[in-house]
């Protein structure tokens, strides 16, 4: 199974690398990508160029080996739309199974997504549950919800699995923040790419 975590990662900070590290852990991964997308559908524009975002994640997997960047939205350019990215993954790998992990958030306002309902075809939906949720409550149109880890390498998509991965309250907005006011950032970041961040906002 591969893993599949998009985002702008505007910057790429310490919640998204120790969620995606245990997500690999946790679902037993062969790979998990980091797909940083081009122009985000679902939030206000990005303080990051393109460049930037690439070069901080290729810093932060240089202490984070287990995770990969997958640069397609990027090359593709444009609005970036995650059923785009699934037809392509599959196309070019139809017999492998993916995961597409994403945010109670994103999950709450899934069905704005773009095709939202052809998922079911491409992947499994992994969500990053949150304390206040009740996860037996929650469903999602044509996917089968299983807490049943292992049925997910058994079936090559349409699942929905909420994981127990512990939840980083910190965003990539706040750090912004803690760069324009100088604070302490090795709490958040990966300490080779805090030079880098303060050089950009300088």
């Amino acid at each position: 199974m591969i893993g599949i975590y998009g985002g702008s990662f505007d910057p790429v900070h310490l919640g998204h690398l120790a969620t995606a590290t245990f997500l690999k852990s946790e679902l037993h991964l062969e790979s998990c990508l980091l797909i940083p997308c081009a122009i985000p559908v679902h939030k206000m524009g990005l303080h990051y160029s393109d460049h930037q975002r690439l070069e901080m994640l290729n810093l932060a997997i240089q202490e984070y080996s287990e995770l990969e960047i997958d640069e397609r939205e990027i090359n593709r350019g444009g609005s970036s739309f995650t059923i785009d990215t699934l037809k392509e993954l599959k196309n070019e790998q139809p017999s492998e199974t993916f995961c597409l992990i994403i945010g109670m958030d994103s999950f709450m306002q899934f069905n704005s997504w773009k095709q939202w309902d052809e998922f079911y075809n491409y992947a499994h939906i992994v969500v990053l549950a949150r304390p206040g949720y009740e996860i037996d409550n929650l469903t999602l149109t044509s996917f089968g919800k299983t807490q049943d880890k292992q049925l997910l390498a058994k079936h090559q998509s349409g699942l929905l699995y909420f994981s127990s991965c512990p939840l980083i309250d910190v965003s990539s907005s706040e750090i912004r923040g803690k760069i324009a006011a100088n604070k302490n950032l090795d709490d958040f970041l990966p300490k080779t790419i805090i030079n880098h961040l303060k050089q950009y906002d300088s």
